[in-house]
């Protein structure tokens, strides 16, 4: 199994509506494909680990430096690990202006008390994602 650690920043601050529909759109283009994984968002900051098959991850890397959304992509790390950290395609941010999001399919709450221990393992994804939350989701 592959892994591809990205982050970005959006072409415009995205409100709660647009990324629930990022959400729906992201989890319908990567469960597709067989990737799975999650992505952080914060204000105009987003973070993503992809795992799949390299070919499908390099063709969506891809996509992401070609997608309006997306400005400065930089992918911070890849490599292979045995198992999928992430068995489905799920996305964490702060929703400032309406809780109809948190009822989204696949919508994560990072600020939930559990959420840095959800993820036991040492995994360079892991340890990313959690420096994310810890430092850039904060009430």
């Amino acid at each position: 199994m592959n892994y591809l650690i990205y982050v970005s920043t959006s072409a415009k601050l995205l409100n709660n509506n647009e990324l629930s529909e990022l959400l729906e759109e992201s989890r319908e283009n990567y469960n597709n494909k067989g990737i799975t994984g999650m992505m952080l968002y914060s204000n105009g900051t987003i973070f993503q680990a992809l795992e799949g098959e390299e070919e499908q991850l390099d063709q969506v890397f891809c996509s992401l430096q070609n997608d309006d959304l997306h400005k400065g992509v930089i992918k911070l790390k890849e490599g292979k690990e045995r198992t999928r950290t992430f068995s489905d395609w799920s996305m964490g941010f702060k929703a400032s202006y309406t809780d109809m999001i948190t009822r989204a399919k696949g919508y994560v709450d990072p600020l939930r008390y559990d959420f840095l221990d959800m993820y036991t393992d040492n995994h360079p994804t892991v340890n990313l994602l959690k420096s994310f939350v810890q430092y850039n989701l904060q009430y």
